[in-house]
């Protein structure tokens, strides 16, 4: 008992930084309570005993913390905890050596460079009160040497990590800064062009979901991404719901409108509805023009296989006649009362 309450468990904050935020909660109290057992090696059994899941769910949390690189297991099958510190000081010192740099100053683990330090200092300030864990240094030397993006491009990557709230989220930021390296976002233009662009998808995403009131799938807001693409405004956009209210109002009717006014170089709700207006007046005269010249679909019943043709009067008398011819073969009134 005195062992329990006068005992301390250390965790890595490499592991509260960069494994945790990917974790599941039952891996992570598995891994918690291992790191209390003290000893580093486990059987299967032992890590069962010390779980407050049923073995499947033990199981799954174990195969998941192999999988992170959090733990292993040796040659005699234990399952044994990975130094994720010196794991990540010999991917670092690797990093350093691949750029050139072999004397040991360039191997310690302080910024590289004052254009590096100023600029982890700053994001450690706004992103993280000033206290950001080691592995974003990592990745902002990575920014810096592999990637060569500009030191505003990098502070706006870990803004943007915070604005979206995973900033703590060390692999999700990682994936965001290797996201950006393929798309060529290097420069201060190109990545406030991304961001503006990305705003305009949350605008009209709300947008969308207020007038349909639905929750939107992945084909709306593929559909949204491309609008924002086209800088289509959200008052054009809106509009264009509008104009599709006679249909079943969808992203897929709306995107069909859309892409017809940019074609026609269309960028505001008044040259849209001009447009609509003059669209609309030329189908009426269409209509107008194929039911004077007899081609409008619908005006009589020989589409459907009615072959008479001539007055009203005529087609009454047709009928009528029709139908006292089967009277008579069962007999008139007349051969009733003979």
């Amino acid at each position: 008992m005195n062992e329990l309450l006068l005992s301390d468990t250390s965790i890595e904050d490499l592991f509260i930084c960069q494994y945790m935020p990917g974790l599941s909660k039952e891996a992570i109290c598995l891994y918690l309570l291992l790191k209390m057992d003290g000893s580093g090696k486990f059987s299967l059994k032992d890590v069962e005993d010390r779980s407050l899941f049923p073995k499947t769910e033990t199981e799954e949390a174990m195969a998941e913390l192999i999988s992170s690189g959090l733990m292993s297991r040796n040659k005699t099958e234990k399952f044994v905890f990975v130094d994720i510190k010196k794991e990540e000081i010999n991917s670092y010192c690797a990093g350093v050596i691949a750029r050139g740099g072999a004397e040991l100053s360039d191997l310690e683990l302080s910024p590289l460079k004052k254009e590096r330090d100023d600029l982890c200092s700053g994001i450690s300030k706004t992103v993280y009160a000033g206290k950001m864990g080691y592995v974003f240094y990592r990745l902002v030397d990575r920014c810096l040497f592999n990637y060569e993006f500009e030191t505003i491009v990098i502070y706006k990557l870990f803004l943007e990590a915070k604005e979206r709230k995973f900033q703590y989220d060390y692999r999700a930021v990682e994936k965001l800064a290797e996201e950006w390296n393929k798309q060529g976002i290097r420069t201060a233009d190109k990545v406030d062009e991304v961001l503006n662009r990305r705003q305009n998808v949350e605008q009209i995403k709300k947008l969308v979901g207020r007038i349909t009131r639905k929750r939107l799938n992945e084909y709306d807001i593929e559909r949204i991404e491309k609008w924002a693409q086209l800088d289509i405004s959200p008052d054009l956009i809106e509009y264009a719901f509008r104009v599709n209210e006679y249909r079943d109002i969808s992203s897929k009717n709306v995107d069909e409108t859309l892409t017809g006014w940019v074609y026609a170089g269309i960028k505001t709700v008044d040259e849209a509805s001009k447009y609509e207006t003059e669209l609309h007046k030329e189908n009426s005269k269409k209509y107008k023009g194929q039911k004077k010249s007899g081609s409008y679909r619908g005006k009589d019943g020989s589409e459907a296989g009615i072959t008479y043709v001539g007055k009203t009067e005529d087609v009454k008398e047709e009928k009528k006649k029709a139908s006292d011819d089967i009277f008579d073969l069962f007999g008139g009134e007349d051969d009733e009362d003979d």
